[in-house]
């Protein structure tokens, strides 16, 4: 992944294309319920779900579950209008709507109207925007009994004790919304997704989200960022813009007096990206008593270690034991390996490359069986690896991953791999590895970190987790663990495929059949990637996550291995053949074919 420190340079923006979702594509929600099939991006006004539209049950029990979409303090006053007069007395729920996923369709029992609802329990959804995962799966059925009046329609006349939101609604009626936190090395800043109501003026929305940032981190973010200073606050609404001109006034405690002139850069750079897509030509800042700055221009983006992802990464894949570049790759008539010797690219079976603002980062796994060894090295843009072997792997490697690797110290990269069952962290200069002994991690089959090298997903016994990342002199530690819940069920690999998205592999509940979806990082929303790739089992998959300079939420391309078979993930499964490889590949056979894909970080 791009994971480096802050780089001081102005960046023009990158513009991504692909096999990722497009700008103006649906979030399409996989297993049973109803989609509206709402945009991705920007919406206008949303038809408010009310009492009185519909008579049939089932659309009814649907639209109660849409009731609470909408201002927050206005939830319960929106639910209520669904009630009978007595129900409506007897429901005081939580103030936060409790976001579900219906894992089957409404099951209306005519003789009772009983409305029996089969549901996964995905987190609540807060006033910040946040949406707070389960801490326990919770799986079960909800009822709502109705009842109809003549000449005024159907009622609730029981419910859940709860504000309860269908994950389809969230879709529809609130839009992501990405802020920003200096990670606590303040050398790059962290991504942390929020939801938005759709039917928010935009002249509001500035408002709206530097009240988040004040407010601080989500909690799973918190020992990985540094919030704003204590005592920060927005002196008043930010006025509309005017004259390609957003104007923000801050307290004074939001700069400290020590470090004041860093910590004013650090402050506008992430103010810059939390209202990337809002800013006119110019922002002006105001901290305390201080005369305005003014900021303009694109040399903030670099703040983000996303920044730097590439529209055509290189692709690669094992074949005969080496590292081949494919076909459609960057440099397509080029089968050269960036790094290696031809005597260095023999005997692999899985591999890792990452390239930081100075330099390449190397892992292989090579030999077979008990003689496995996982070799890495570093060396600067352009040059040569020296590899060195890690030793203290017990047998059964998987697939190696870089998680940090800095511009100025490049022989303290560090990397992750998961080896007889356990996680394990290695260097990239080398030495013994470190076995990762953070609590939950039992049972880990697959780990991804992200752009920012901060955010990590792992599989641990065929579920979703998502953690922060710390590395400190004494080891490497997971904290803010916390279950993400997918539709499908036992999960087999993970990679990110973008600021807030996961590609993920495993089983549909409806078919019992491996599918490969899409992903929140809070598991509310999903879209398909292929729904339906048989009964083989996805043991790796690699996504190259998409540049947030290109558009809202937009997910990256994804490559996968069903044993040896390596594939890509296009508007259907397409195999990877000789044929697609860079350079020569001597008379084909049957027996031997391209395997284990990956990026070129």
């Amino acid at each position: 992944m791009v994971r480096r420190v802050l780089a001081c340079v102005v960046v023009a923006a990158v513009s991504l294309t692909g096999c990722g979702i497009p700008d103006n594509s649906d979030v399409t929600v996989v297993g049973p319920g109803v989609s509206t099939g709402t945009s991705f991006e920007e919406g206008g006004t949303r038809t408010r779900i009310t009492r009185d539209l519909t008579s049939d049950r089932r659309q009814f029990a649907l639209n109660y579950l849409r009731a609470a979409a909408g201002e927050y303090d206005g939830a319960l006053d929106r639910v209520k209008q669904f009630m009978s007069s007595s129900a409506r007395d007897n429901f005081n729920p939580p103030a936060a709507p409790r976001v579900i996923r219906l894992i089957d369709e409404p099951l209306v029992d005519s003789a009772t109207d009983r409305v029996e609802l089969s549901y996964q329990l995905l987190g609540t959804l807060g006033k910040n925007g946040l949406l707070e995962p389960s801490p326990e799966k919770v799986e079960g059925k909800y009822e709502l009994m109705l009842g109809e009046v003549t000449g005024e329609g159907l009622y609730v006349l029981q419910a859940p004790p709860f504000l309860l939101l269908s994950d389809t609604a969230l879709n529809d009626y609130y839009k992501q919304r990405t802020i920003y936190f200096w990670n606590t090395d303040r050398t790059g800043l962290v991504p942390d997704v929020r939801y938005l109501l759709r039917d928010v003026p935009i002249e509001q929305e500035p408002t709206i989200i530097l009240n988040w940032l004040i407010g601080g981190p989500a909690p799973w973010l918190q020992d990985a960022v540094e919030p704003l200073p204590d005592g920060t606050k927005l002196e008043n609404k930010v006025p509309a813009i005017d004259n390609d001109r957003l104007q923000i006034r801050l307290s004074a405690q939001a700069v400290p007096t020590e470090g004041a002139v860093e910590a004013m850069e650090r402050l506008r750079m992430q103010l810059q990206w939390s209202l990337r897509i809002l800013l006119p030509d110019y922002l002006d800042l105001t901290v305390g008593h201080q005369q305005p700055r003014s900021y303009s221009g694109e040399d903030f983006i670099s703040s983000n270690p996303a920044y730097r992802l590439v529209q055509d990464p290189e692709r690669y894949v094992i074949y005969e034991r080496t590292i081949r570049r494919l076909v459609n790759s960057t440099r397509p008539t080029s089968d050269t390996v960036p790094g290696l010797t031809p005597d260095d690219n023999k005997d692999i079976s899985r591999a890792a490359l990452t390239t930081s603002g100075t330099h390449l980062f190397t892992a292989l796994v090579t030999g077979s069986g008990k003689n496995e060894r996982l070799r890495v090295g570093s060396a600067g843009i352009g040059g040569q690896v020296a590899l060195k072997e890690i030793p203290g792997l017990p047998a059964g490697l998987g697939n190696p991953v870089w998680a940090i690797t800095p511009d100025d110290d490049a022989a303290a990269a560090v990397g992750l791999i998961i080896a007889g069952g356990r996680l394990w962290r290695f260097r990239a200069d080398g030495g013994p590895a470190q076995e990762v002994t953070s609590s939950g991690t039992a049972g880990i089959t697959a780990i991804t970190v992200a752009p920012d090298g901060h955010r990590v997903a792992m599989v641990v016994g065929g579920r979703l987790y998502r953690a922060v990342l710390n590395v400190s002199g004494d080891g490497l530690a997971f904290t803010g663990l916390q279950q993400v819940y997918t539709p499908l069920t036992s999960l087999t690999a993970v990679d990110f495929s973008g600021e807030g998205w996961l590609a993920v592999a495993g089983l549909r509940r409806d078919k019992n059949r491996t599918s490969i979806v899409y992903t929140s990082i809070d598991g509310a929303l999903q879209s398909q990637v292929l729904p339906d790739i048989g009964n083989e089992t996805v043991t790796y998959l690699a996504s190259y996550p998409a540049n947030p300079l290109h558009s809202l939420n937009s997910v990256g391309s994804v490559l996968y291995s069903t044993g040896k078979n390596a594939w890509e993930a296009l508007s259907s499964q397409v195999q990877i053949t000789a044929k697609d490889l860079a350079g020569p590949t001597g008379e084909p056979r049957p027996e031997v074919v391209p395997e284990a894909p990956f990026f070129l970080n």
